[in-house]
Formats: C-alpha cells, sequence, structure tokens
C-alpha cells in the first residue's frame, strides 16, 4: 500500500459508538469520532457526489483547525499578507485540501483505521498514533498532531510514514511564494481547476 493511497485512508475505520465528551478530553477518542463519522456521513452515504464532498468539507472543517495549518504553510510570508490576500488563501487552500481528500476517499476499498496510543505534544495538544491496514494485512502508520482549542481538540496536521501533510504543502508554496504572493493565488486556482476535474462523478 502506498503513501499516496494513505492520505484518505485514515478515516476508514469502524469504530464502536461514542460520546461527544469524550472526544473533547481524550485524543484518541477524537480520531476515533473523526473516523466513525467518515464512514457513516460520507464513505456508506447514498448520496450524489457533489453532496458527498460537501459533506466531506464541512467534517474537515469541524475536525481540523484550516486557519492554523494555513498560517503555518505561508510560514514567514503571513507577515506581510493583506486580509485580502490573506482570505483569497484560505478560501483557496481549503478546496485544495478539501478535493484532493475528497477524490482520495472514492479509492477506499475496505481498509482499516487501527488508533494505538497518543503522547503529548507541547503544552496543549497530542500526537495519536494510528496505523491504516489494507485487506492483504499490510499497514502503514498514519498520525494526527491536534491542538487543544476552546471547543475541543482539532487535528493540525496528519502525519503519513514520516511525511507531514502541514511540511508538504509548505514546502511546495514557499518555492512558489519566492515569485510574490500573485503566483501562489494563481498556482492554487490551477490546482482547485484541476482537482475538480478529477474528481469522481
Amino acid at each position: 500500500m502506498n503513501r499516496r493511497s494513505a492520505t484518505f485512508l485514515f478515516a476508514a475505520a469502524v469504530f464502536a459508538p461514542s460520546f461527544a465528551w469524550a472526544a473533547e478530553t481524550d485524543p484518541t477518542q477524537f480520531v476515533a469520532d473523526f473516523a466513525q463519522k467518515g464512514i457513516v456521513d460520507i464513505l456508506a452515504a447514498k448520496v450524489p457526489q457533489a453532496e458527498r464532498t460537501q459533506r466531506f468539507r464541512t467534517m474537515f472543517k469541524e475536525y481540523f483547525d484550516l486557519p492554523a495549518i494555513g498560517k503555518f504553510v505561508l510560514g514567514r510570508y503571513s507577515r506581510n499578507v493583506t486580509p485580502e490576500d490573506q482570505s483569497k488563501f484560505d478560501s483557496l487552500f481549503e478546496d485544495v485540501v478539501v478535493y484532493t481528500w475528497a477524490r482520495r476517499f472514492g479509492e477506499y476499498n475496505g481498509q482499516s483505521l487501527k488508533v494505538s496510543s497518543s503522547t503529548p505534544d507541547g503544552g496543549d495538544g497530542a500526537i495519536v498514533k494510528s496505523s491504516v491496514v489494507d485487506k492483504g494485512g499490510d499497514n502503514i502508520a498514519v498520525d494526527f498532531r491536534l491542538r487543544k482549542r476552546a471547543e475541543g481538540y482539532k487535528a493540525v496536521d496528519v502525519i503519513i510514514a514520516g511525511v507531514s501533510m502541514a511540511i508538504t504543502y509548505r514546502q511546495e508554496y514557499t518555492t512558489v511564494l519566492a515569485q510574490g504572493f500573485p503566483a501562489l493565488v494563481v498556482q492554487l486556482q490551477k490546482q482547485v481547476d484541476d482537482l475538480k476535474k478529477q474528481q469522481p462523478t
């Protein structure tokens, strides 16, 4: 099983029913609830693809701190971004993430996610360790970096086989940002347009 196919599979496990309060205080339960929601509301739902994508967008925004991820991705360039440019980036970056992962949800083929443990990460976070296991028994490590927010935990990164999603985006976009912020907007818009064409029907 390759790393690319694993980028969506963190939400492809079947877990026992859980309670919202537990997810607010237990990082492993937070990841389990996220996966269960992906199964029930997205993978198993008999709905058109457009509705499936919208449900994924809603779920992703609920469980991930996209503004914090976007700020990390921009790095030092975020200090000089105008509110208008920040708004453009936030909207396009959200689309890139949503359409990328929604497309890969379509590759689901019975893989499962096993949450194994969590360890503290800084003063307000945790790393939840899990693995995606396919039908042949092969597995790949998928770790979630969480931060505690006012409403509970939020994911700020997914690390697949040692490769950070947030760092990968940051490295990719830093190269483009060297040409100026408008160049990044153009690049993001192209990514969004291409990803829309690749969505399952």
